[in-house]
């Protein structure tokens, strides 16, 4: 989610900068209406936009994520919680009371005040005040304004009535509510408020003198009210642009082209939104999904930690307890990588061990309990099922199909790290506690392992684990569309070393 509000801000961002260098000081300001109300919506709807046709461009790497591997069990941990949920909770929740703050002012001022219905508007009239707005179809005027400049106000606001403007304003105030944390919402309210005097001015001087009226919004101080979903016909930061805008002369026709600016940010913003992640997610990247998941995650951790509580005493667990266990333990499993492709983060993620009970008679008289966690490259695998075959382990050349042919591959890459790791590097530089290696490695058109890279919490594991890498044998290369394919692979490893 916070991958996707960072999308948003720096969209709305490329919009606003191009909006204030090439549209804010001409005078369509109709066309400027329509381009802020579309370009913050748009902003929202584009990183969900993926197109093929801008993926082709880029040539599509592909990336197979395999299980991690555990040399040292340890102890089983139980989900994390963010917390970026409740802080934006939180935000709009104050945003909200701010919001119905501002409604019960509003409410108060309409019931001190005198209604005067009109044929198109309500007018009401503030007792000792110098108010002068508007909302949806009422006028809000003070008393001691006086009637002569009265008949400029009513008709300034009657185009923001006309216009429907109190609904854009409504619009960008619902996004400060939900968007509280995003400042470029703020400054789409500015200039659309800017936009909306422009508009009624525009309107109002087609039937009056132009210097005359300027001069009166010169001469006249009315008083101000901070409502930000309002129209407000006085308000200090916006009469000298005003003025200055109802003395510009009119934009050529011409320069309307300057709003196909927008097309080739739109442009570029779809090539960034389609190219920006070529792997292919299996389970759709939806906020729907998302929760459901969560939910799934929520139930599978507290059902696994319950019984992993009603069996904590217990010195051997039987048979039918340890199936069981393992069994919740695999749910969990499933149930927290479909959350990880989801969200397309790096949660941490039980395992399943895949021992047998004698694995676990012997493991359960050490006095060790297994977790296996996911990492970081979850959100750059890709499922196989995008290559027509995985890269063959020599073990496996007798296997036939795609499933056989990578579990067979999984297997083989396990055992012979498992095998070929020596722990002991670690003890000997010092280091205890849970240790993780990261191992990114490709197999080549030819078969071949090459680019091996490894991150460690020290140099010695480091090469150690790219020396067990590079002694992988030859494969068979993976194929895609009967062509070899070269292949990244990525594989986590977890080890605990006793203080």
């Amino acid at each position: 989610m916070i991958t996707y509000f960072i999308k948003v801000v720096a969209f709305q961002l490329l919009f606003l900068l191009s909006y204030d260098l090439f549209l804010k000081k001409e005078t369509f300001f109709n066309w400027n209406r329509v381009y802020l109300i579309f370009s913050s919506l748009i902003a929202f709807v584009l990183p969900f936009i993926k197109l093929e046709s801008f993926q082709n461009v880029v040539p599509q790497e592909y990336i197979i994520l395999l299980p991690e591997i555990v040399l040292t069990p340890e102890k089983a941990v139980a989900t994390i919680e963010p917390t970026w949920n409740w802080f934006l909770i939180v935000g709009i929740a104050v945003s909200s009371l701010l919001f119905i703050y501002k409604i019960v002012q509003l409410a108060t001022l309409r019931f001190k005040g005198r209604f005067v219905k009109r044929e198109q508007y309500t007018v009401i009239i503030i007792p000792k005040s110098t108010l002068a707005f508007s909302i949806f179809n009422y006028v809000f005027v003070g008393e001691e304004i006086e009637e002569a400049k009265l008949e400029d106000i009513l008709s300034h606001e009657l185009v923001h009535i006309r216009e429907k403007h109190s609904l854009d304003l409504l619009y960008f105030e619902l996004l400060r509510i939900l968007c509280w944390f995003n400042p470029l919402v703020y400054i789409y309210q500015k200039r659309i408020s800017e936009v909306h005097e422009y508009i009624a001015d525009a309107a109002v001087v087609r039937n009056k003198d132009k210097s005359d009226y300027y001069e009166k919004l010169l001469a006249e101080v009315f008083q101000t009210q901070q409502f930000s979903f309002t129209n407000q016909f006085f308000k200090h930061s916006l009469i000298k642009k005003r003025i200055i805008m109802l003395t510009k002369q009119k934009s050529r026709q011409i320069l309307k082209l300057k709003y196909l600016v927008l097309v080739p940010m739109l442009i570029l913003s779809l090539v960034y939104t389609s190219c920006e992640d070529t792997t292919v997610s299996e389970v759709e990247n939806t906020e729907a999904n998302v929760e459901k998941m969560s939910a799934k995650v929520a139930q599978a951790v507290e059902d696994f930690n319950a019984y992993s509580e009603s069996v904590k005493g217990v010195e051997m667990m039987t048979k039918e307890q340890y199936t069981k266990l393992g069994d919740l333990s695999k749910q969990l499993f499933e149930s927290r990588r479909e959350l990880a492709i989801a969200k397309g983060e790096e949660p941490e993620v039980l395992h399943a061990n895949g021992w047998n009970y004698d694995d676990y008679v012997v493991a359960r008289k050490k006095s060790i309990q297994e977790n296996v966690t996911y990492d970081e490259f979850e959100k750059e695998a890709v499922s196989s099922k995008d290559l027509d075959k995985v890269p063959v382990h020599p073990n496996c050349e007798g296997k036939v199909s795609q499933n056989e042919l990578k579990e067979c591959l999984n297997i083989s890459i396990q055992k012979h790290i498992m095998q070929n790791f020596d722990v002991k590097r670690a003890e000997s530089v010092g280091l205890v506690g849970r240790q993780r290696i990261i191992i990114k490695f490709m197999i080549d058109k030819n078969g071949d392992v090459s680019n091996v890279l490894a991150r460690a919490p020290h140099p010695a594991l480091k090469d150690e684990a790219e020396k067990v890498i590079n002694t992988l044998p030859k494969f068979k290369p993976g194929m895609k569309d009967g062509k070899p394919k070269s292949v990244k692979f990525a594989i986590p490893i977890v080890f605990q070393i006793e203080e």
